[in-house]
């Protein structure tokens, strides 16, 4: 599943995510969710968020559903 960056996010020393990001889900485990870029500034590097922190700054590519399947 993928999902695109809402809201870029950074520490003090560097950014992590940029606005516009596409990232694919790797696992979900407790407390953490892992991601890999796809494309944008974080292409090619794993991430780990926090449950909160994924939902505040991901959405996902798959939100069109088809009712009448």
């Amino acid at each position: 599943m993928k999902f695109k960056c809402i809201k870029g996010m950074a520490t003090l020393e560097s950014v992590v995510v940029m606005q516009d990001d596409n990232v694919k889900l790797i696992s979900i485990d407790e407390g953490e969710v892992v991601v890999e870029g796809v494309d944008g500034w974080c292409k090619g590097i794993e991430l780990t968020f926090t449950p909160k922190e994924f939902v505040e700054h991901f959405r996902s590519l798959h939100n069109i559903y088809d009712v009448n399947k």
